[in-house]
């Protein structure tokens, strides 16, 4: 059992390799790539929901539900998404290819920041990166789909048998434990596939869980306190500073945070490994071939 003096000797060392790694820099370039990839994502995401969901309550439902998990941003693309799932035409298929592009350079800039968090050098070439990173990216898509699914069908339990059954209430109180439950399943299995399948070294999920369970968990509570943070000050401040764009530099620093954290549960999955587990002082790259 650690002791809290070792435990905080663990998160010191976590906080002294993510600066020996250029973390913070690294993470603004995971934050630039990532945001070009935001609006293409829900956009292509909102119009196959339009194709697979007739059902407009449900469907506005599900993007409800979406929405209220970004702290800002989605203002900017909400009123475009539901005027495409509206209108749906060539409109996928540009944002396909948007996304595609903006999938494979936000999964360069994540290989190269977890790269460095393992030390090792890039050794796979540049089509089966491309492969890789969009593999990745349609994981991260059905993911989100399968997600949304699992809020239609919780919704559906809500309206035909929870409200049959309690008062509104403890339906109110229990929707938001299922919401929140939800949201963190999904950050978590994000943070695991991105942990076990784009650095370049071999591993398996008991490598990563550890660090994808401590950035779920912090960035479910960053996501809070941001949001807090932006009811209470961030708008009228950044406003003065940046006007109409302050927006956009929200978002762009929330995306900052994300990677930060992102790349924080990293360093803590590698040095649990070199230190809890034992055993590893060298991380080999994946074989070629």
């Amino acid at each position: 059992m650690r002791t809290p003096r070792a435990s905080y000797e663990f998160l010191l060392e976590v906080y002294r390799k993510f600066n020996e790694h250029n973390g913070f820099l690294l993470s603004a370039g995971v934050a630039f790539f990532a945001f070009f990839s935001l609006f293409p994502l829900l956009i292509f995401m909102g119009i196959a929901l339009g194709f697979v969901l007739e059902d407009e309550a449900t469907r506005d439902q599900i993007l409800d539900f979406v929405f209220r998990n970004f702290p800002v941003g989605a203002s900017l693309v909400e009123g475009t998404i539901r005027a495409l799932i509206a209108n749906r035409s060539s409109a996928g298929f540009i944002a396909l290819i948007a996304l595609l592009w903006s999938g494979t350079n936000l999964f360069g800039s994540l290989a190269l920041g977890l790269n460095d968090v393992y030390e090792v050098k890039e050794t796979r070439n540049l089509a089966k990166l491309k492969l890789v990173s969009v593999g990745v990216y349609f994981i991260i898509i059905a993911l989100f789909l399968i997600s949304f699914a699992a809020v239609s069908v919780a919704s559906v339990f809500r309206d035909e048998v929870l409200s049959l059954v309690f008062p509104h209430t403890v339906v109110v109180f229990a929707w938001t434990i299922i919401s929140v439950a939800l949201a963190f399943v999904s950050t978590l299995l994000l943070f695991l596939i991105v942990y076990w399948l784009v650095p370049n070294v071999k591993l398996s999920f008991k490598d990563v869980w550890v660090g994808a369970l401590v950035a779920g968990l912090t960035w479910q509570v960053a996501n809070y306190l941001f949001a807090l943070y932006l009811n209470a000050f961030a708008r009228t401040g950044y406003g003065l500073v940046y006007g109409s764009l302050a927006t956009i530099v929200l978002l762009l620093f929330w995306m900052y945070i994300s990677a930060v954290l992102l790349l924080i549960g990293a360093e803590v999955n590698v040095l649990y490994k070199r230190r809890i587990v034992g055993g590893v002082k060298v991380f080999e790259p994946r074989k070629v071939g």
